[in-house]
């Protein structure tokens, strides 16, 4: 399979295409190597065949705060605090949890009521993702595995699985995952450093 560039002016409307057809599609972006596919149930079961694993949900990529607003539940005692920290940490390699908003995303929503949103600090990753509501991301690996730094480093059965492949206009190392932090209670918690320094998040402390 040939990558596509997200530099090329074609790349959007192919990836586009392919994630509304229910595919998923294998990229590069400005943290680990990732799957993404269309937010619904068919979606995440396509992610679940290909890394071999369920139940546990999967991140959700969306282009802007607006839209990340959409599946959180407001709660007014902490809200304007979630609003500094998604202005501290987006667009960039930071994962926020959230309470999911009621009544509402079975396929994005985990089984305590949680959601993860990022941002990405990413070109093309924000032209795809100003055509959705938002898509499903994942790191390229089988459950249990590594996580690929490289494309030639991705496991065989998941290249021949997903319906197409993009990578960054430069080659390079993917090695930092995003940091991961709990805003569902009134202090945040670091899930996990990554790429995100957490130095940054000092005033939430």
């Amino acid at each position: 399979m040939t990558p596509l560039l997200w530099n090329d002016k074609n790349t959007i409307d192919q990836v586009e295409k392919i994630v509304r057809g229910g595919g998923v599609v294998l990229a590069e972006g400005d943290t680990v190597l990732g799957l993404l596919a269309d937010i619904s149930i068919h979606g995440r079961a396509a992610l679940d065949r290909i890394k071999n694993r369920d139940k546990k949900p999967y991140l959700l990529l969306v282009e802007n705060q607006a839209k990340a607003l959409t599946f959180i539940e407001k709660d007014d005692a902490q809200f304007f605090q979630i609003e500094k920290i998604m202005n501290v940490c987006w667009p960039g390699p930071a994962t926020l949890i959230f309470r999911a908003k009621h009544g509402g995303f079975p396929a994005i929503t985990s089984q305590n009521g949680t959601i993860a949103i990022r941002v990405p600090d990413h070109a093309g990753l924000q032209s795809l993702l100003s055509r959705f509501e938002g898509l499903f991301s994942t790191s390229a690996n089988l459950a249990g595995k590594q996580v690929p730094a490289k494309l030639d480093e991705v496991d065989p059965s998941i290249i021949q699985a997903v319906a197409g492949v993009v990578v960054n206009d430069s080659s390079s190392e993917l090695t930092m995952p995003s940091t991961i932090i709990d805003c569902t209670e009134e202090k945040i918690k670091i899930i996990r450093e990554g790429a995100f320094p957490v130095e940054k998040l000092a005033e939430f402390f």
